[in-house]
């Protein structure tokens, strides 16, 4: 039996003994003092030192006789009762490894003296209790391990060195359909036509987050792992967390990301506005539009660009507008969410993979995001996310434009724009060594900064107009106003989710609202509740409707100057009615018979 390690004889000692300095005349005198102390050992002494030991027969398995210090019928009588001695036996310290101290032990003998730091007996151990005590440790500690394994969330198989299957828990029964009464003790390869536990049974080395597809459309991540004792090779025990969904989800992501691809080049293309590939770009503070500039003159060239902005501000919108300004804009726009695609897929996301890479791979391998944006862009949103180890390979296409695809030995050269965004700090995680200096140098040519709504605040009316258009349009309502107290308490909330946030706040206000024009009642009590005195009898109220009015006049102002006065078009670049837009004009005190 297996003896646990760091163990000592104290922590299974049989403390019941007596010691008796003298010797024992016959075994009668020793039942007599073993009874009467009801003790389990009685050790007779000479000056301090043991010379012989009684004890019970039921202590050990063995015959345990020994012979009769005294008359023959004196030791039978004893012998009979239960009662035996020894003179030969061994004698350990109490602080002695366990596993050392068995090893002193002599073929035949029963148990152990245990003598304490003086040399005094202080205890003894017998075989049989040691025995008895280990294998109820061994069978709680089973108990706990087959309830532990049968708890986990993974797949999880133990096999011995001949694929004998020698553990299968309820979630294998569940994922694969097989029952354990019908695997175990089973060859695993009978089941199975592919296995990563085979490697690891040849090579007796762990295999780690491998990708594989045990049957035909179910996917795995398996770690495997050798079990030894010492050097010896025992079986394996394999773990598999199940990603088929997310495999097919990522799949279906493709596909629809693709297809998204391809309709937005055939808009972009069939577009002919004023301003371009920025017309999609709405608003007109002072920051948003000298981040459009930039990205204007940054779009006519082939330089990496960086967009930061937090979630929300359109950082993709900004992306694909450089993009279609760019001389690449027949070319493909490749977009990949770095954030989205788990560390282990990601490899083969951005490089593709060559047939038969690895198990599951598809026969004519596949194409990844650096190849499908050859001659065009690749857009890497939340850089930040990426693996440590993945910048490390990105950086390296960076600088020579060549790269290998998963198992392959052929180096493909590409020509791609890199525009990266995010809305971490670089610069922190630089000096927290989550993100390579030198790969931040090369994504960080030209740097586009885009303000979050709530510093950007006098574009808030022009897109309040611009979705409430596109979601009547999209619901089949008629909304052709909003209340002054609706605009103020817009004003003054501050967007945590920026442009998609009032997105889809305005979204929610045009399917709940009944009539022609919006109010405050049904807006999310988190604005309400954040933006509270803004009742339209409060002094700040008042203030702020002024301020909402003038940014209103201004706005309407300038789309009659970008038109050249000319009242639909105007309505129609604000997303408004023409009959709001003439409600307003009146409203706000401007001349409808005069061109701006």
């Amino acid at each position: 039996m297996q003896i646990p390690p760091n163990r000592k004889v104290s922590d299974f000692l049989r403390r019941d003994i007596l010691l008796y300095e003298g010797p024992i005349e016959d075994m009668r005198q020793a039942e007599t003092l073993i009874f009467e102390k009801q003790v389990s050992l009685l050790v007779a002494t000479l000056e301090g030192k043991p010379r012989r030991l009684f004890f019970a027969q039921h202590l050990s398995p063995g015959e345990g006789s020994g012979k009769d210090p005294g008359k023959a019928s004196s030791s039978a009588a004893a012998v009979n009762r239960g009662l035996t001695f020894t003179d030969a036996f061994t004698t350990v310290a109490e602080e002695m490894d366990l596993g050392a101290a068995l090893q002193l032990m002599t073929p035949g003998e029963e148990l152990l003296l245990a003598l304490d730091g003086k040399g005094k007996p202080c205890g003894f151990l017998p075989f049989k209790h040691l025995f008895e005590t280990l294998t109820a440790g061994w069978q709680n500690t089973q108990k706990v391990l087959d309830t532990l394994l049968e708890a986990s969330e993974e797949i999880i198989t133990i096999a011995d060195l001949n694929h004998k299957v020698l553990y299968w828990n309820q979630k294998a029964e569940t994922f694969y359909g097989i029952k354990k009464k019908d695997i175990l003790g089973q060859d695993l390869r009978s089941f199975f036509s592919t296995l990563i536990i085979t490697k690891v049974l040849t090579t007796g080395k762990p295999v780690w987050e491998a990708y594989h597809q045990p049957k035909p459309g179910l996917y795995v991540l398996i770690n495997s792992l050798p079990v030894k004792q010492g050097d010896k090779l025992l079986g394996a025990i394999s773990l598999e967390r199940d990603i088929t969904e997310m495999v097919n989800l990522n799949r279906e992501l493709k596909k629809a990301t693709t297809h998204l691809n391809l309709l937005q080049q055939e808009m972009d293309q069939i577009q002919n506005l004023p301003n371009g590939p920025f017309s999609a770009i709405y608003g007109h503070s002072p920051r948003l539009k000298e981040c459009v500039d930039i990205a204007r003159k940054v779009g006519k060239t082939s330089a990496a660009v960086l967009i930061r902005g937090e979630s929300g501000t359109g950082k993709e919108l900004f992306a694909r507008a450089i993009h279609q300004a760019s001389p690449r804009k027949n070319k493909p726009f490749i977009a990949l969410n770095c954030g989205a695609i788990p560390a282990n897929l990601f490899e083969s996301e951005l490089f593709g993979y060559e047939p038969g890479a690895f198990t599951g791979a598809e026969k004519g391998g596949k194409q990844g995001r650096f190849e499908l944006a050859d001659g065009g862009t690749l857009f890497l949103d939340e850089i930040g996310e990426m693996d440590f180890a993945m910048q490390v390979k990105l950086l390296r296409v960076l600088q020579d434009n060549i790269f290998f695809r998963v198992g392959g030995a052929k180096p493909v050269k590409v020509d791609v724009r890199i525009i990266a965004a995010t809305n971490k700090d670089l610069e922190q995680m630089l000096t927290e060594s989550r993100f390579r200096r030198d790969l931040y140098y090369r994504l960080n040519v030209v740097s586009l900064d885009i303000p979050p709504l709530r510093l950007r605040k006098g574009d808030i009316p022009e897109l309040v107009y611009l979705f409430i258009n596109e979601f009547s349009k999209a619901h089949g309502k008629e909304i052709n106003d909003v209340s002054p107290e609706l605009l103020t308490t817009l004003l003054k909330y501050d967007w945590p989710g920026n442009i998609r946030e009032l997105r889809n706040v305005i979204e929610r206000l045009v399917v709940l609202t009944e009539g022609s024009a919006m109010d405050r009642n049904f807006l999310p009590k988190s604005i309400l509740d954040s933006t509270l005195g803004d009742s339209p009898g409060d002094r700040e109220s008042t203030a702020l409707t002024d301020i909402t009015s003038e940014v209103e006049r201004k706005t309407i102002l300038k789309a009659l100057r970008d038109v050249q006065g000319n009242k639909s078009r105007a309505a129609q670049a604000l997303g408004m009615p023409r009959s709001t837009f003439y409600y307003k004009l009146k409203k706000l005190g401007l001349d409808t018979n005069r061109q701006p």
